[in-house]
């Protein structure tokens, strides 16, 4: 047997799971810390963190699936924190494809991105940071869009599981978001080649992210326009401006209503909630596209900020949230659970829906757990040990 050099103390799989959760917590920390006198150690605790998130989203829904072989799990080693754990492409891999939770390309392309450049850091030598009046801001713009790819699916898509560490969250965000001025710094070394591409042609906009005018327009649909930002690498899109109006419950004063920040009535200052719009819409949008049947449901529920209540409509020809103003994804009605919402059509049809998604993961868990059970069974006489946590 080979020496173990650490022993640590037993936990149950809940004390492991936050213990992960704040290891990765504290290497965003670190990131931060280090992204102004020590860029390569920034990236390398950043991408440090970015692991263990997955891990712990992969140990949250059940904890083999964080193993590098989750068929040789032992929770006798588990308690003691002796075990292989799963690296970055095999995380990225199983959460689609086990959990049914698809994150962005753009997202998982970052990631890997990131665990390049700490690959060549730590093993190696990054010919890219030798030159530290250029490293910084580069580092810098990194990891924001590490950090906005990493932050929007810790509290957006697995917002439930990460609820509990929704404060420190919020705190790394806006010690992240303060790093404006080396946003800055960034803009201003890029700027020649940004004034290039103008030259070339390319539209060139604002960033929604950074809010550097670094944005190159890409291609154009019905729901908005992609862009790539050259300051801090975000790929996004920005949404297609909706100029509809809605006469004010109180006044009757026509105002535009599809955008974030409205709370009054421009004209008279009555308040303007999304109760108030939602049953504004309900009035003014009584209908749905060509696949909604006559007396079919026509107000969706959102899968993008998952509103309590149904918030998407269909105004000027796309569906339409008057919670968080997203537009131009699909609606339908989930043959699952009969829930009209919107999302990626083909998940909704081949797994679930926002609103059943959990049911349809605890029920596979389920499965998984009894047919492990009857194979244990089948193959030994007695009944199989219970482990003791």
């Amino acid at each position: 047997m080979a020496r173990r050099w650490l022993k640590q103390e037993r936990r149950t799989k809940e004390e492991l799971f936050d213990a992960l959760v704040r290891n990765a917590l504290g290497f965003v920390n670190s990131s931060i810390d280090h992204l102004q006198t020590k860029p390569k150690n920034a990236i390398v605790d950043l991408y440090t963190a970015v692991e263990l998130f997955l891990k712990a989203r992969l140990m949250k829904e059940h904890w083999t699936l964080m193993l590098s072989k989750p068929e040789t799990g032992d929770l006798q080693n588990l308690a003691v924190g002796d075990f292989l754990s799963v690296y970055l492409d095999d995380a990225l891999n199983r959460i689609p494809s086990i959990l049914g939770e698809r994150i962005d390309k753009n997202a998982s392309d970052n990631f890997k991105a990131l665990g390049e450049h700490r690959n060549q850091i730590v093993h190696f030598a990054h010919s890219g940071m030798d030159n530290p009046s250029k490293t910084q801001a580069g580092v810098i713009a990194e990891a924001w869009a590490s950090w906005h790819y990493l932050h929007a699916l810790l509290t957006g898509l697995w917002e439930g599981v990460f609820q509990p560490y929704a404060v420190e969250l919020q705190v790394l965000n806006q010690r992240m978001m303060r790093q404006g001025e080396f946003i800055k710094t960034r803009f201003e070394i890029l700027k020649p080649q940004i004034e290039i591409q103008e030259k070339k042609g390319k539209k060139i906009v604002p960033c929604g992210h950074c809010h550097m005018p670094a944005a190159i327009v890409g291609e154009t649909h019905s729901w908005g326009t992609d862009y790539t930002c050259m300051v801090c690498g975000v790929d996004d899109t920005v949404v297609e401006e909706c100029n509809a109006e809605l006469p004010c419950p109180a006044c009757n004063a026509p105002f535009k209503f599809f955008q974030k920040g409205l709370n009054a009535c421009p004209n008279c200052g009555h308040g303007i909630t999304i109760d108030v719009l939602t049953n504004l819409c309900a009035k003014h949008y009584p209908q749905g596209d060509e696949w909604c049947e006559e007396g079919q449901e026509h107000i969706a529920s959102c899968h993008e900020c998952e509103h309590p209540e149904p918030s998407v409509f269909f105004i000027d020809g796309m569906w339409s949230c008057v919670s968080c103003f997203d537009r131009g994804w699909g609606a339908v009605t989930c043959e699952r659970c009969g829930e009209f919402v919107t999302g990626d059509m083909e998940r909704i049809k081949y797994f679930a829906c926002h609103k059943c998604e959990p049911l349809v993961r605890e029920q596979m868990l389920r499965m998984v757990e009894t047919n492990e059970s009857g194979s244990r069974a089948e193959g030994s006489e007695e009944p199989a040990p219970i482990a003791q946590e």
